[in-house]
């Protein structure tokens, strides 16, 4: 199966939710998000291809009606639930898959012949996907302020990913982003990224 990175908002306490909902807007992350899950890399065909994007049915669920499924890429929704109403606004759609679990969704990515593969939460997905193999990136906007969560990322193993420069970070992602502190309104996060150190 094909490399995967996980993409991920989290306090310095790992919080990534609260009321199952995101307890923070932060329009830079948002771009940031959606540049780094749409972007096709150079030498891949930008003009067939999409790339795949793995949620759990939560974080499908957070996501405001009028954005689902996200545009110009692949949804993958896992739920335990054969029969779960994905409530898509068109019945036809073909950009949105349900699968039983977390292999299912990685053959799917694999069938779409996905350039990048990304999970994007939940907690639940987070905690399955962080412990593979193929797992190698873990994109992190850490959000330096204190926000209240009830749903939290799991811990990052230092013995199994390394803080990439931010050089690399920018490589990987093709395109140049904000370094260091960044702020808006009372809120400060810093773009990240890990690499596991047997991916190099």
């Amino acid at each position: 199966m094909t490399n995967f990175a996980l993409v991920v908002a989290a306090t310095e306490e790992l919080g990534i939710g609260l009321l199952s909902t995101l307890p923070w807007r932060i329009p830079k992350d948002m771009a940031f998000f959606k540049h780094v899950t749409t972007h096709v890399p150079q030498g891949s065909d930008s003009a067939t291809q999409k790339n795949a994007v793995i949620m759990g049915r939560v974080t499908w669920e957070s996501i405001p009606p009028k954005f689902r499924p996200l545009n110009d890429r692949f949804n993958i929704i896992v739920s335990r639930n054969p029969s779960y109403d994905m409530k898509l606004a068109d019945s036809t759609d073909q950009s949105t898959v349900l699968v039983g679990d977390m292999e299912d969704a990685f053959i799917e990515a694999r069938k779409q012949n996905s350039p990048r593969v990304f999970v994007i939460g939940g907690a639940q997905v987070y905690k399955i996907a962080i412990k593979h193999a193929k797992c190698t990136h873990i994109i992190l906007t850490r959000v330096r302020s204190k926000v209240d969560c009830d749903t939290f990322f799991p811990e990052i193993s230092d013995e199994e990913f390394r803080l990439a420069s931010h050089e690399e970070l920018e490589a990987y992602v093709e395109q140049p982003v904000p370094k260091g502190i960044q702020t808006h309104k009372e809120l400060q996060y810093e773009f990240t990224m890990y690499v596991r150190k047997m991916f190099m």
